[in-house]
């Protein structure tokens, strides 16, 4: 490892963010075109929104988050971009075998496999670029790479609701080697297929240096929570803050489309043009979020050393706003505006929330405090998330029709409880960032 190589040129080094942005996009893509299905999967295999919300949340949480920190462990000592490769061959089958699963039990294995192979990208993918860009320039890098959150959503969402009524119009149909698929079936194998050629694509990425010469080799997991015990004050805090964000990005967000449906009656048509729009605000306004995030970051960093934690508060605010009362509008046109501040509050701290995690983590550990922070947030997210919504509206409220009323009630719990942690971490983690300086050694022990 040496902190005085030059960098990659900054052409290679866009090059490399927007190869990894096409499989994080990708990875969001496979992930949630499950949830613009929840109504043909509740009609076709006969499923309760507690079996929904078991699908979207915690066992693709627990295979997720788990394999997640094994496979930083790898990437701090091996190659990253063959480990990103392998997860994303490795979610693709996944994918395209959710659309030959006819029962739960085989799409739920399915989705396991889909689970495991996302662990392997972002862990790996956030050390690549600390490597590949200097201190002033990786907010926006890391910023453009989680773009792929809002923008992979939307896509989804415009791929679905484009395809879905001509695939219901068009019925069952016979593919060649596979037989007889249904239309819901169909769409997993349409979205999985392009991921072998992102694939290909990881290859032509090069292993950059490691950075931070006084860091020391890599350490072991558990030296790595070692560390984190001893800074619960300001992680523990942090990570849980944070996850905030994703209940409302997993929870909330996979329960929006069936909502539309839901909540306004909408046949198949409707249901895909107000789909197909919601697609488009989520690109548009998560690219302008994240990358106001990641300039934002760049920005106040010059002046703050809570920064990034200012930047995940802004975002906050927003979605409050936009998440609590998305449900409660009384026309889909109007929830459909609300799609705006809502969308702009989950991408404007992404950027954020990552790079406040690097910020305080040493050189030697710092995939693997980002797949702890990554564990914690997709397992909060996931397991919490979209299981609370459907409780609410099964065991509390008792009638499908309250899903609005369970989609603001979680919304607004995640949201205030998440910013409140936010604030109380502030001073300790002002703290940890002046003792981490670049300057300083990577490692403090």
């Amino acid at each position: 490892m040496n902190s005085n190589e030059p960098y990659p040129r900054p052409g290679y080094a866009w090059m490399v963010v927007v190869i990894l942005l096409a499989a994080y996009i990708l990875s969001f893509i496979d992930r949630d075109v499950l949830s613009l299905l929840v109504g043909e999967l509740k009609r076709e295999l006969a499923l309760d929104d507690k079996e929904i919300g078991w699908l979207l949340g915690a066992p693709f949480a627990l295979f997720y988050a788990t394999c997640g920190i094994f496979i930083a462990w790898l990437a701090d000592r091996g190659s990253r971009k063959w480990v990103i490769f392998t997860g994303v061959a490795l979610w693709s089958i996944a994918t395209v075998s959710c659309g030959f699963a006819s029962t739960y039990s085989g799409l739920f294995v399915a989705r396991i496999g889909v689970a495991v192979g996302e662990a392997a990208l972002t862990p790996p993918a956030l050390s690549l670029l600390k490597d590949y860009f200097p201190p002033e320039r990786i907010g926006r890098a890391i910023g453009l790479y989680t773009a792929g959150v809002s923008s992979g959503a939307g896509i989804a969402n415009i791929i679905g609701g484009s395809l879905l009524p001509s695939l219901v119009a068009a019925g069952a149909v016979t593919v060649p080697l596979a037989g007889m698929l249904e239309p819901w079936q169909l769409m997993f194998v349409i979205v999985g297929l392009p991921g072998f050629f992102i694939a290909l694509l990881i290859t032509v990425i090069r292993e950059p240096v490691r950075r931070d010469a006084g860091s020391g080799a890599p350490v072991s997991i558990f030296v790595t929570l070692a560390h984190l015990r001893s800074q619960a004050r300001v992680f523990v805090p942090l990570f849980v803050g944070l996850a905030g964000i994703a209940i409302m990005g997993y929870g909330v967000n996979y329960w929006i489309p069936e909502f539309f449906r839901r909540t306004y009656e909408l046949d198949t048509d409707a249901y895909g043009y107000f789909i197909r729009w919601r697609g488009v605000l989520l690109v548009i306004f998560g690219l302008i979020g994240v990358v106001g995030g990641g300039w934002l970051c760049d920005i106040l960093r010059r002046k703050y050393d809570d920064a990034y934690l200012r930047v995940a508060l802004i975002g906050y605010a927003f979605l409050t706003i936009g998440y609590t009362l998305l449900p409660l509008m009384p026309t889909p046109q109007l929830a459909l505006l609300m799609v705006i501040p809502a969308t702009l509050g989950g991408a404007i701290p992404t950027a954020a929330g990552a790079a406040a995690v690097l910020s305080i983590a040493p050189a030697n550990m710092r995939a693997q405090i980002t797949a702890v922070y990554y564990f914690t947030l997709n397992l909060i997210g996931f397991a919490i998330g979209p299981i609370a919504v459907a409780w609410l509206t099964e065991d509390v409220f008792q009638s499908d029709d309250m899903l609005r009323y369970s989609l603001a009630i979680v919304a607004f719990v995640a949201a205030t409880g998440g910013a409140a942690l936010i604030i109380w971490t502030l001073r300790p983690y002002r703290a940890r960032v002046t003792l981490l300086s670049p300057r300083r050694a990577a490692y403090a022990g």
